[in-house]
């Protein structure tokens, strides 16, 4: 008789599992989905940012504060819409919105000059290593454990950077050899990306998603970047045709895409099973390097790009498969 009463109830509760185990699935693969939009726009911002260099006289600063501007405008008008109060942040969270907001403005600062010292498909390989990067600083840092096959993508991923920088610093055919210093800020970049994801992640949903790009936006368009942009000198003057207003907004519109479907995506999903997508960037990028910019890229940085997407992308799969933490 206890069976059978027990029997009755443990069958609604396995409905209810089921039911929970099928929003998680779906809320993971919404996340997964937003990533994926995410990386596509991020294409187009550096896609954009390279066109800058090479049909203005825009620089890497004055860059940056124009993009800052147009999301600021696109996030605020946007927010106005949906009748969004972006001022409204929780005090407990003020001061981890306001890090991510100077580590972000660091990390497009670096992102701008690293597209315009190297290929942006060498960039974009070398910026994709930042998942490893976090496994790593969580295993030094806040002693998280680290599966072994995660040792083994460390040290994989660091011999494809390895190749990629060696045999890119030789230079093509069609292009002049790279100096070392030029890699500088494409290596910085995984570091400071691994910080904006862990503060976006620690977030959550306590604000509304267009909270953190708007404060993003405002920061870099209004406060920051026109110090940069006092630094212009005085008998150099913009020429921006029409076809530089049409990069400027490719730049501007493809990042403010990317950050809003990013800031999405890790809301619903944890980084690390999210950032597996993102590797899509860099075929891309190779893609328009080879066909629009004219780059011969060396079997040998091809190889290394691989090792790293390999190694990463493993990674996130595993992880966003559970079978990994």
């Amino acid at each position: 008789m206890i069976s059978k009463e027990c029997q009755v109830v443990s069958e609604p509760l396995k409905e209810i599992k089921r039911r929970r185990s099928s929003v998680e699935e779906k809320v993971s693969s919404l996340g997964v989905f937003y990533m994926l939009i995410s990386s596509i726009c991020f294409c187009f911002m550096s896609f954009g940012i390279k066109l800058m260099y090479t049909h203005t006289n825009i620089n890497s600063f004055e860059g940056v504060y124009i993009r800052g501007l147009v999301m600021a405008i696109l996030n605020i008008a946007y927010a106005y819409l949906l009748k969004v109060n972006v001022l409204n942040v929780p005090s407990l969270i003020v001061s981890a919105v306001l890090i991510r907001t100077i580590i972000g403005t660091i990390d497009i600062c670096l992102n701008f000059i690293a597209n315009k010292l190297l290929p942006i498909s060498i960039a974009s390989s070398l910026y994709y290593t930042y998942p490893i990067v976090t496994s790593c600083g969580g295993y030094l840092i806040l002693r998280e454990r680290i599966s072994k096959l995660e040792f083994l993508g460390m040290f994989t991923s660091f011999a494809g950077v390895l190749l990629v920088i060696f045999y890119s610093r030789k230079g093509t055919s069609n292009t002049e050899s790279i100096p070392l210093q030029n890699y500088i800020p494409s290596i910085i970049l995984p570091f400071t990306s691994t910080g904006i994801y862990l503060i976006l992640r620690k977030i959550g949903q306590r604000v509304h998603f267009l909270v953190i790009p708007t404060w993003f936006g405002v920061v870099q368009g209004l406060t920051v970047t026109p110090i940069w942009l006092g630094m212009r000198s005085s008998n150099e003057k913009w020429n921006i045709t029409m076809n530089g207003v049409i990069i400027i907004l490719i730049m501007s519109i493809g990042g403010w895409l990317g950050q809003l479907f990013m800031n999405k995506s890790l809301q619903l999903e944890k980084a690390g099973r999210v950032a597996a997508v993102g590797y899509i960037q860099i075929p891309l990028m190779f893609l328009c390097d080879a066909f629009y910019f004219n780059i011969i890229i060396t079997w040998p940085v091809v190889l290394g790009s691989v090792l790293i997407i390999i190694c990463n992308f493993t990674v996130g799969i595993l992880r966003m498969l559970n079978m990994i933490d």
